[in-house]
């Protein structure tokens, strides 16, 4: 370890190269262009990052959190998804998309979005903190069909609850846990935005909170856009808000150049 070193007496690391992290940077930045807000790099960066996908599944078809885990239904789950939209951005990588399809036909017996949902629910049982992003992701992206029917499959995050303070959140009981609180308020937000609660109270509070928690939203994000120095959850963040009406926004912006 001591010979490890670098010049300065510390040691560098780098993260894992990762489907699951590329295949959420690559659909943020896809709807990103979508919207006309893309980083100048952003479509070379979506192209790399499909044909770093398709270059290194696992040889059953589908891909794990990295080049060197197994195959997993939430990384192949969210790959699928920004396949099929890259396919409507005229970016086709046929034997990924269609590899992908029968990965998931097998483990989740079709490719209906009930049936993904299921498996995905099942995966991480009460806890939403990855469950919901990853279903947003496949709303988001198309899979799971046109129109709004697709987020009722997305259940909701109360993000007006972010307009406590964090000392409040150990007794609440969230179902995500705190370090994934920018998820929640962004994910929430494209959520009501899409799909509003038939709740009118509801529907009040959390246009009251919107701004509210878009502030704190700003105030957690460090210098380099990343929220916890992470693809993920950046991407999360920066898809949500890029296709609920806040494109312009600070946040998103900043968000998006720490995928660029």
């Amino acid at each position: 370890l001591l010979a490890e070193r670098n010049v300065n007496g510390y040691w560098e690391g780098r993260l894992s190269d990762s489907a699951l992290a590329t295949s959420v940077a690559v659909a943020a930045l896809l709807l990103a262009k979508r919207k006309g807000v893309a980083p100048a790099r952003g479509a070379d960066l979506a192209k790399a990052g499909l044909e770093w996908l398709d270059e290194n599944r696992n040889e059953d078809g589908g891909w794990g959190d990295c080049p060197a885990s197994p195959s997993n239904v939430s990384t192949v789950v969210l790959c699928w998804a920004t396949f099929r939209m890259a396919a409507e951005e005229g970016l086709k990588f046929h034997d990924s998309l269609e590899s992908a399809e029968r990965w998931l036909t097998k483990e989740a017996g079709s490719l209906a979005p009930h049936a993904l949902a299921k498996v995905i629910y099942r995966r991480y049982g009460k806890d939403r903190t990855f469950a919901v992003p990853i279903l947003t992701h496949c709303v988001l992206c198309g899979a799971f069909g046109a129109g709004k029917q697709g987020w009722s499959l997305v259940k909701p995050l109360p993000f007006e609850l972010a307009t406590l303070p964090h000392g409040f959140f150990k007794f609440l009981r969230l179902q995500v846990v705190s370090y994934a609180l920018p998820a929640l308020i962004a994910i929430g937000q494209a959520r009501h935005h899409h799909r509003p609660s038939l709740n009118p109270f509801a529907r009040i509070m959390r246009l009251w909170a919107k701004p509210r928690v878009l502030r704190r939203l700003e105030r957690m994000q460090p210098k380099s856009g990343g929220f916890l120095e992470a693809t993920p959850i950046t991407a999360f963040v920066a898809m949500s808000l890029v296709t609920s009406g806040q494109e312009d926004h600070a946040v998103m912006r900043k968000a998006l150049g720490f995928l660029a």
